[in-house]
């Protein structure tokens, strides 16, 4: 009789796919010299580092210092949860902060969905959220995103006709990749169906606050009175992706349940750096810096989208970005755009298929998410002209 050995993983572990298309590192090639247009980092520049400085200064600096280094609540500092809850114009006991955005939907996915369930999602969509899926397995319908968010009038059609999910997952703000936003007349239309059909919206509002001068962003208020939506947030592209710290707008009288899930997980958010951003979020700085980094992304915007019409003159079709981190353009023409993809490489810049988006099947062919957000104004214009070079190599006319 043979035993398992000790390594054997579970039925999970075993059955998670690789990474392929978005994320996976072995299709990009990042030599020296190369401009990446791919990622989705802040720029660390444009990060306030003095506030980030001055408030850790002053937690190490204080007498609860010591306190902060034992285990502290599952579901947050209670300062913390109050700092953010009057920013989100909700009670306290509605956050649960969370280790980052990902945890928040892994948090969101595991309290709302079982195997087999149905789940609508932005089509194209956030790819690592599908990803996180594989912790469930359960059935993705796409839903088309219009220009100004997730297609309602499809979404209801669909509805009508019996389709019946559980849950809907939409980026709002500055969708990663297209940069649309949901509209205040789309989002009151979700909310409604969602409660008439009864599904949960988990609605992924990471770019939020990365709006560009003149931009006025909607304030939620559909999400925010709705006892079917879960608003996961995070601070890694106001305050850096390795702050690791992220917080959840749950129902009201949900936060039990979720912090019962919580504690069987991570059990709890470091007691440290919860009071670091406490501080930052009562800093009058903090905000200013925030406005300022969303004028200096306009600016790299405006760039980028400037150098993709000189150089691809009528291949290219590209919304201007209004916030956030990415723009999507959609080239045309008579090219292999697998080809395109690694002869840009070959010239030292590399970017994101459109193909790597698609919740469903090999779509948005032809379309890039091109990333402004880290890469100065100069590497924009000579990522794009090396672009350039690539769809020419090709055949491609601009």
């Amino acid at each position: 009789m043979t035993t398992a050995a000790a390594t054997d993983p579970s039925a999970l572990l075993a059955g998670l796919p690789a990474r392929q298309g978005f994320g996976d590192a072995t299709l990009i090639r990042l030599a020296p010299g190369s401009i990446d247009l791919g990622g989705g980092n802040p720029a660390t520049d444009l990060l306030p580092i003095d506030v980030y400085q001055d408030a850790f200064g002053a937690v190490t600096g204080s007498t609860e210092f010591s306190a902060l280094l034992k285990y502290t609540p599952a579901a947050g500092l209670p300062s913390l949860r109050e700092a953010i809850a009057r920013r989100e114009g909700v009670a306290p006991e509605r956050i649960l902060i969370t280790n980052g955005g990902a945890h928040g939907l892994a948090l969101a996915v595991l309290g709302t969905l079982d195997p087999g369930d149905v789940i609508v999602v932005d089509d194209p969509v956030y790819p690592l959220f599908l990803r996180v899926l594989d912790l469930i397995g359960v059935s993705v319908v796409p839903v088309p995103v219009a220009a100004d968010g997730i297609d309602t009038d499809d979404l209801e059609r669909r509805l009508s006709e019996g389709l019946r999910p559980k849950a809907l997952f939409t980026v709002p703000t500055f969708q990663n990749p297209s940069g649309v936003t949901l509209s205040t007349a789309r989002e009151a239309a979700l909310v409604a169906l969602a409660e008439r059909y009864g599904f949960t919206i988990i609605a992924d509002d990471p770019y939020r606050a990365i709006a560009f001068p003149g931009t006025a962003v909607p304030d939620r208020a559909a999400f925010r009175r709705s006892d079917r939506v879960l608003a996961v947030n995070t601070f890694s592209k106001t305050l850096g992706p390795g702050l690791r710290l992220g917080w959840i707008v749950l129902p009201e009288g949900a936060a039990e349940g979720y912090t019962r899930l919580r504690n069987r997980l991570d059990g709890q958010t470091s007691g440290v750096l919860q009071a670091v951003v406490q501080r930052m979020l009562d800093d009058d700085r903090l905000d200013p810096s925030i406005v300022a980094a969303g004028a200096a992304y306009a600016g790299k915007a405006r760039a980028l989208t400037d150098a993709l019409r000189e150089e691809f003159g009528d291949a290219v079709q590209i919304p201007n970005p209004a916030g956030g981190f990415f723009a999507w353009p959609r080239f045309t023409g008579d090219v292999d755009f697998a080809a395109l993809f690694e002869a840009a490489q070959d010239r030292g810049v590399t970017y994101q298929r459109g193909e790597w988006f698609a919740a469903q099947g090999e779509g948005f062919a032809g379309f890039a998410r091109l990333s402004f957000s880290e890469v100065s104004i100069a590497d924009l214009r000579e990522g794009v002209a090396r672009l350039g070079q690539a769809w020419r190599s090709l055949g491609g006319r601009g």
